[in-house]
């Protein structure tokens, strides 16, 4: 069976700097973007929780870091990227423009139907309006 990546993304992505330009919210964006995809053996082995779970314990570290050097709130959002396969998310100044996509989104209130299409990517997933959930750091 093919190990866990959470844990060792987790890691990686709970002490990265979080770049804060509440001026240039493309900046936030590009800079505070990760992206994370699974193999077949990987995607066959995780489930729904194990993913939410991620996801959820990222915005934690996010919102940590944010708190720990008096930062304002700022968006997180998260959404799967079909032409990569990838789950993918980034932080913007709350009080900034928006987030920064060039396509018709969706947003949904719970990030499970973000991360089923993540899991089980089907054409429809791909199509327009992107799923893209959002919330509030710290």
């Amino acid at each position: 069976m093919a190990d866990n990546p959470f844990p060792e993304w987790l890691a990686e992505v709970a002490t990265d700097a979080i770049v804060v330009r509440p001026d240039d919210t493309t900046a936030e964006a590009r800079g505070n973007m990760w992206s994370f995809g699974l193999s077949d053996e990987q995607r066959a082995a995780v489930g729904v929780t194990e993913v939410v779970d991620f996801v959820r314990s990222v915005v934690a570290a996010r919102g940590r870091w944010l708190t720990e050097r008096g930062s304002a709130p700022m968006r997180f959002y998260c959404w799967h990227d079909a032409q990569t396969g990838q789950l993918r998310f980034s932080l913007v100044s709350a009080t900034g423009s928006g987030l920064p996509f060039e396509c018709p989104i969706e947003l949904v209130s719970v990030v499970r139907p973000v991360v089923l299409n993540f899991l089980a990517p089907t054409p429809e997933s791909a199509r327009a309006p992107l799923l893209v959930w959002v919330t509030f750091v710290p």
